[in-house]
């Protein structure tokens, strides 16, 4: 009887996550905090461990393998995955339009109905179901065949391992293949390339690069870690499937609970689908992730396939690509800077250049490799873009301009900052000096800093002070600073020193996940932090975790595990927590206080956007999640309110267009506290 009920409680709760997974992943949605859906998955793993023998292939728990892939097979694609014609010019869509009406027999005064789609800049793939159960995957290769990439396809959490209908009635294909596009979101790009940058190790150009790259690793477990995503958008081989359109197919995909994008729009003829394309060549810096152009496809599935293929790309389809933002700007000098883990990275100080929408002032140039394959000198012009438009980085020298005066940047012997000798790892060079003062101010910052212990008043300026004049040697030294200390100091007045002693007083008390991210360990952000107080509860026992015992943790891998070991294995941390402690710094888990769900905030979706009076971002983005909701960066037509501060942008008129409603700080605060 006892087998018979832990049997339907794994069913239960594997089909619960399922559920949940759908809500959080697919629809923006959430019904349950972070915290309780953590819960509902480490009941099921125990559960699953007590009764292996009830562990359904499509269990949310099967996601991550539990070893490293040896290599990739080769899967060979039912249809081919031929890649797409593209074209910058409108006249070639007005051409393109032309063709197809001449080879289908139709009049040109005759409209054909365009989706138009936006063309994500990731890997195409695609994802074979049998029997409703995700079997294999793979990428799109050289359109034939492609990689069997299904381990890494698994971690993706917005591909459902088993297909469920909305309606619960429609029935699944017994063979249904789904083609969509993986990508990495500009957000966990960034963060990415950071972490990459502390290590030492060579960072993505751009975030196709970073989705592709993450998508071979054979260790699923670390491409689990790299917050991949997916928009499918059609479907390819199926059996037992009849439809007539290309709009139906993406709205059958949605049905069996996959995100297809939700900026795709069905238009009557081709100067509507380019007025659409015009339209978001304006717009292609407003999403979260990278598009560099927009997807053009006849609706009608029967005109697809009198059109067929050529032998390299289908006949009914094309891309407008948008033309890459690019300046000429002067190098007028070459600065180094030392990461908070020692790494040191060349920077070019630019002529300052308006480029994709920003004035751009500095662009990294990544390692001294690059500096001396690109033969970027001082003094010279080149030109610039944004990677991926988010990183300002050098694409070429313009020579021709060379004058002569221009000059070579050596790689340097000693940290710039402390003067110590430094290595060479790889590309990169380090400084491992613990009490370097550049590390010292970058790490302080971070400890400081709004998502760590959050010391109001403690900037960057003022830290530069306080290091340079030997009062803080380490963040352990903030608590030990003293009114009289501060007063010295450029732009410090009393009531300014009060209130920062205040705020440095007020850290002690922050709960322990505020505390382990604020330490600057490799790898550990936000989310893992709170993963880590919430096992092991202090500081001291997180301290002796051993690798195998970090590894076997929800969401935590090798590498993670690693960091963390290596992190609290150092005599320098070891003496620093021990100043922390001692200067009264909590280092343990504080009671959790809920606020609970308020029922017009729980499950909706906001958006925030300009400068609120009465909150900071973080604030205002708290109150939210504490009362049930979650805060998205992007608007679309799933986002159920805008919170609308000074100088809001183009969000607001993106709202507006949606119908989507708008709150000022005062509604805002009227719903909060109803």
């Amino acid at each position: 009887m006892t087998q018979l009920i832990n049997k339907k409680r794994i069913e239960q709760l594997q089909s619960l996550i399922r559920y949940h997974d759908r809500k959080y992943y697919v629809e923006n949605n959430p019904e349950i905090t972070d915290y309780e859906y953590d819960q509902l998955v480490k009941e099921l793993e125990h559960l699953e461990k007590l009764h292996p023998e009830f562990i359904a292939p499509d269990s949310p728990t099967r996601r991550v393998g539990e070893k490293p892939l040896t290599h990739f097979p080769t899967l060979e694609h039912k249809i081919p995955m031929l890649s797409i014609d593209n074209t910058y010019s409108e006249e070639e869509l007005r051409e393109f339009d032309r063709r197809i009406k001449r080879m289908a027999g139709i009049g040109n005064q005759q409209d054909i109905e365009y989706v138009v789609e936006l063309k994500i800049d990731g890997v195409a793939v695609s994802l074979f179901y049998e029997n409703g159960l995700f079997v294999k995957g793979a990428t799109r290769g050289d359109g034939f065949r492609g990689d069997d990439v299904t381990a890494n396809l698994k971690t993706v959490r917005q591909i459902p391992l088993k297909l469920e209908p909305l309606d619960g009635e429609r029935e699944i294909p017994p063979v249904f293949e789904i083609r969509g596009e993986i990508y990495m979101p500009n957000k966990a790009f960034q963060k990415l390339n950071e972490e990459k940058e502390e290590k030492g190790e060579p960072q993505f150009a751009n975030p196709r690069n970073a989705a592709a790259g993450s998508l071979k690793l054979l260790d699923p477990r670390i491409t689990a870690q790299r917050n991949l995503c997916l928009f499918a958008y059609s479907v390819g081989y199926r059996e037992g499937l009849e439809l007539m359109t290309h709009m139906q197919c993406l709205e059958y995909i949605q049905r069996f609970g996959l995100p297809v994008n939700p900026y795709n729009c069905l238009r009557k003829n081709i100067e509507e689908a380019i007025q659409y394309c015009n339209e978001w060549d304006m717009r292609r810096r407003e999403p979260d992730y990278m598009i560099d152009g927009m997807v053009i496809k006849v609706n009608s599935l029967t005109l697809q396939d009198r059109l067929g293929y050529t032998s390299k790309a289908p006949r009914w389809v094309i891309s407008y690509k948008f033309q890459p933002e690019q300046s000429v700007t002067k190098i007028e000098k070459i600065t180094l800077q030392v990461g908070k883990t020692g790494t040191i990275t060349p920077v070019a100080r630019l002529i300052p250049v308006l480029l994709a929408g920003t004035t751009v002032c500095r662009a990294t140039l990544h390692n001294f490799d690059e500096i001396r394959r690109k033969d970027i000198r001082i003094g010279d012009y080149v030109i610039v873009q944004k990677a991926g438009e988010i990183i300002p980085q050098v694409v070429h020298v313009l020579r021709e301009k060379r004058n002569g005066s221009e000059e070579v940047f050596h790689e340097p012997v000693n940290c710039p900052a402390c003067n110590n000798t430094v290595n060479r790892e790889g590309v990169y060079l380090r400084c491992h000096n613990p009490s370097c003062s550049a590390q010292a101010k970058r790490l302080i910052k971070f400890f400081a800093g709004r998502d760590a212990m959050d010391i109001e008043g403690l900037g960057p300026a003022l830290i530069e002070q306080l290091v340079d004049k030997g009062l803080l040697n380490d963040y352990a030294d903030i608590y030990i600073l003293k009114e009289e200390d501060l007063i010295q100091l450029e732009r410090m007045g009393k009531k300014s020193a009060s209130n920062l002693v205040y705020a440095v007083e007020e850290s002690k008390h922050r709960d322990l996940s505020r505390l382990i991210c604020a330490l600057g360990i490799q790898n550990v952000g936000s989310h893992t932090a709170e993963v880590l107080a919430e096992h092991f509860g202090s500081l001291d026992q997180l301290a002796c975790a051993t690798q195998n015992e970090l590894e076997s943790l929800y969401e935590i891998g090798p590498v993670v595990a690693k960091s963390i070991v290596t992190f609290f294995q150092s005599k320098h941390t070891q003496g620093i927590i021990e100043k922390l402690k001692a200067r009264g710094v909590n280092t343990r888990k504080l009671p959790t206080l809920r606020e609970g769900k308020n029922p017009k905030i729980s499950g909706k979706s906001f958006v925030i956007t300009g400068t609120l009076q009465k909150y900071s971002r973080k604030e205002a983005e708290e109150v939210i999640k504490n009362l049930g909701g979650r805060v998205l960066s992007g608007i679309s037509k799933k986002t159920d309110y805008l919170i609308a501060g000074e100088d809001p942008g183009s969000k607001l008129d993106r709202a507006k267009e949606l119908h989507i409603s708008i709150l000022n700080e005062e509604t805002f605060e009227a719903l909060i506290s109803s």
